[in-house]
């Protein structure tokens, strides 16, 4: 009788631990997904902290909840910060601080200062009818800006032919802070004309960012056929202007940017995506750059030079789809150990999306 009592205390004692053990594991993943993650890759690491969401009420309703839609622009001129926030149309905002949060109620002026596309009915003009938004925008040495930025020409009527375009990538200049803009100007474009029929085509969805240990931009891009992995391209000169990029081909940059070919980046060809945030990292002296995959996934590698990258790393999964990565540190080229990632997630139907930010932090190993 005692036997059998032991034996069914033990039965009993074992069934609470087993039951005590997977609420403790349940507990376990729920936290892993809220609190902060540590990724070892090289001779650095870095802390993936927790995730806050942020509000983009402050953006007219027609366009609130489409943030981000690639990485945001952020620069100091002055004692403010300048925001350009793009959709198929820039806005601009001013504060205090680099950080988006900051930023998000601060519209300057309350109107887009760049882009804009046709009505569904509308015509085609060439290279942006279907909207321009900037990629990197960078001070110039006689005090203007540079925007850099995505292009789209769509087919019409928009309504039959549906929302496919056609990328590519242009500059303008800006004499007042960014408040107005000049006419754009298309620097890089696919080997491959428009098409007839619509379909996704071209190149585009990129970064751009000047490289002060050569003095060179580098634009990295995706082609949207062909190679769809990332690309890039890069120009001596101090301006950016029609005519001085290239694009890199056979290990060189050898390729005219209108027109001419381009070979995928390695190894960040072995993760395919698109929109790319690239920033100068001062505290592992490392160009760092972070896109999403097609599979819905943020990674990151690091450059000393902006052409040779690390493996690429798998940064975060965050649902089925988190897409558009912006960071901002001091600016949005420029970071230290503790830099803001921001992105897109929680995708709607309608496209709307949650903008999301976490802190990565770096540590040399």
């Amino acid at each position: 009788m005692i036997r059998f009592l032991f034996v069914l205390f033990s039965i009993q004692l074992l069934s609470s631990w087993s039951s005590c053990s997977k609420n403790e594991n349940a507990v376990a993943n729920d936290l892993k997904l809220k609190t902060a993650s540590t990724l070892l890759t090289g001779d650095w690491s870095l802390t993936l902290g927790e995730r806050s969401t942020l509000s983009q009420s402050g953006f007219p309703p027609g366009d609130s909840g489409y943030y981000t839609d690639g990485a945001v622009s952020v620069l100091k001129l002055g004692n403010q910060y300048y925001g350009f926030w793009g959709r198929y149309r820039n806005y601009r905002t001013v504060a205090s601080s680099p950080l988006l949060e900051d930023h998000l109620n601060h519209l300057d002026p309350a109107t887009p200062v760049f882009g804009g596309n046709q009505p569904n009915n509308g015509t085609s003009n060439g290279f942006n009818d279907g909207g321009m938004w900037f990629i990197g925008v960078r001070q110039l040495n006689d005090g203007r800006l540079a925007g850099f930025f995505h292009a789209e020409t769509h087919w019409y009527p928009r309504n039959t032919q549906g929302w496919y375009a056609y990328k590519s990538i242009g500059v303008a200049y800006s004499s007042d802070s960014g408040r107005s803009w000049g006419a754009p100007y298309q620097i890089l474009k696919h080997e491959l004309n428009k098409p007839d029929t619509p379909r996704w085509s071209g190149l585009g969805d990129g970064a751009v960012i000047y490289n002060h240990l050569n003095n060179k931009y580098y634009c990295f891009y995706t082609p949207a056929t062909g190679v769809t992995a990332l690309c890039m391209a890069s120009a001596t000169d101090p301006n950016g202007y029609v005519g001085s990029w290239k694009k890199w081909y056979n290990n060189a940059f050898s390729e005219p940017g209108l027109g001419g070919k381009q070979t995928a980046i390695a190894p960040l060809n072995t993760k395919p995506g698109s929109n790319p945030s690239v920033h100068w990292n001062t505290y592992l002296n490392k160009f760092v750059m972070i896109w999403h995959g097609w599979d819905g996934k943020l990674y990151i590698s690091a450059s000393a030079d902006c052409e040779v990258w690390e493996t690429p790393k798998l940064l975060l999964e965050d649902g089925p789809k988190a897409w558009y990565p912006s960071i901002i540190g001091a600016s949005s080229v420029e970071g230290g150990q503790v830099i803001r990632l921001y992105y897109a997630y929680d995708f709607r139907p309608d496209g709307r999306r949650t903008l999301a930010s976490r802190t990565i932090t770096f540590q040399l190993l």
